[in-house]
């Protein structure tokens, strides 16, 4: 497993939007600073780990079968639209196996987030 840079710092950087986005509604609401970092910290590590878990689901092949059984109706229907030749269930998943990005990138940005929130919280709740 290979971990890329761009993709990692991408993952930030969305993690970092999404608490400066939540962070600024929650200011508005006058809830105080550190409870609404600690929230945008909290949205940004659910986000990035429920995308990234689903995303490692897929890379395992939870969705395959699904999405072939999707893809066959669609071109049964739809026989014009067909790119490629008929494949069967097997090619599919191998091709689909080929085509796939690692997830680990969006897991270690939301776990980071995690930790950071969890941090946030311990603070709000000494000080208040």
């Amino acid at each position: 497993m290979k971990l890329r840079k761009s993709s990692l710092i991408s993952c930030f950087a969305a993690g970092a939007a999404i608490t400066a986005l939540v962070t600024g509604l929650n200011i508005s609401r006058e809830y105080g600073a550190i409870r609404s970092v600690c929230d945008g910290l909290f949205i940004a590590a659910t986000l990035l780990l429920g995308i990234g878990g689903i995303k490692f689901a897929r890379n395992r092949g939870i969705f395959d079968l699904a999405g072939y059984g999707i893809s066959t109706a669609f071109y049964t229907a739809l026989p014009m639209l067909r790119q490629r030749e008929k494949e069967s269930a097997i090619e599919y998943v191998e091709r689909k196996r080929e085509e796939r990005k690692p997830a680990a990138e969006m897991l270690i940005a939301g776990a980071a987030y995690l930790v950071l929130s969890l941090a946030a919280l311990l603070i709000y709740e000494l000080t208040y």
